[in-house]
């Protein structure tokens, strides 16, 4: 199935699209994209608003970064709290 994208880039999904995804005038609708596709997804789709969030953002660092920061930043504060220590 195409539709066309008519002006200011809009599209009308066809009316047994809209009927079989529950798809009514202000729905909301996901937009996921990757290198070659467009996808539509309802939030119907999902019992939890926040499961639909999931896959729509790549973090830009890979999970050992931050990791490794926190690391530091915990080295660091512990030197400083030895270093400022007096003993009696």
């Amino acid at each position: 199935m195409s539709v066309m994208v008519g002006r200011y880039g809009r599209i009308v999904l066809p009316k047994e699209i809209r009927d079989k995804y529950k798809v009514n005038e202000g729905s909301r609708l996901i937009i996921r994209e990757s290198e070659r596709e467009i996808m539509l997804i309802s939030v119907n789709k999902y019992d939890k608003p926040t499961e639909a969030l999931y896959g729509s953002i790549t973090p830009s660092e890979t999970i050992e970064e931050p990791k490794k920061f926190a690391r530091e930043c915990i080295k660091r504060k512990l030197a400083e709290s030895f270093r400022s220590e007096t003993y009696d």
